[in-house]
C-alpha cells in the first residue's frame, strides 16, 4: 500500500463525518439534547484528524500519479489548493469540537449559545469546502465528471 492508496481510503472520512456531525449538531440544537452535542463535537475532532492525514497523504499521492498519462496537473493543483483551505477549516472546527467537549459540558455556561451558533456556521462552511475539495479531487481521475 502506498500514499495514493491511503489517500483514497481516508479522504472520504473527513467529508462524510463532518456532514454527519453537522446534522447531529443541528438535531441537538433543535431538540436541546446535550448528548447530540457531544457526539457532534467528537465527530468534528475525529474528522479534523482524518483531514490532516488526508492532506499529508495527498502529497505522496500526487507524486505517484502526476506523471501517469491521463492525469491533469492543473486539476491536481486546484485540488491541492482547495485541500489546504479545507484542512484549515476542519482543524478549526476540530478545535471548536474540543472546546465543546471540555469547556461547554453544561448548557448554562456563559457564551454557550454564541459558541453553538459559531460552531454551526463553521461546520456548514467546513462541510461545503470539504465537499468542494472532494469534487475537485474527483476531477483528477473521474473523466465522467469532466466529459472528457
Amino acid at each position: 500500500m502506498n500514499s495514493a492508496h491511503i489517500h483514497l481510503i481516508v479522504n472520504h472520512v473527513p467529508v462524510i463525518l463532518t456532514i454527519f456531525s453537522l446534522f447531529v449538531l443541528l438535531a441537538g440544537y433543535f431538540s436541546g439534547k446535550r448528548e447530540y452535542y457531544k457526539i457532534a463535537f467528537v465527530g468534528f475532532v475525529i474528522a479534523a484528524l482524518f483531514a490532516i492525514v488526508t492532506f499529508f497523504t495527498g502529497e505522496g499521492a500526487e507524486d505517484i500519479v502526476e506523471n501517469i498519462a491521463g492525469f491533469s496537473h492543473d486539476a491536481i493543483e486546484n485540488h491541492e489548493h482547495a485541500a489546504e483551505t479545507a484542512r484549515l477549516f476542519a482543524i478549526i472546527l476540530g478545535v471548536f469540537g474540543l472546546g465543546g467537549i471540555f469547556y461547554f459540558k453544561d448548557k448554562e455556561v456563559k457564551g454557550y449559545k454564541v459558541f453553538m451558533i459559531i460552531t454551526l456556521i463553521l461546520a456548514i462552511v467546513a462541510s461545503a469546502y470539504l465537499i468542494y475539495t472532494g469534487y475537485l479531487g474527483g476531477l483528477i481521475r473521474h473523466t465522467e465528471l469532466t466529459g472528457v
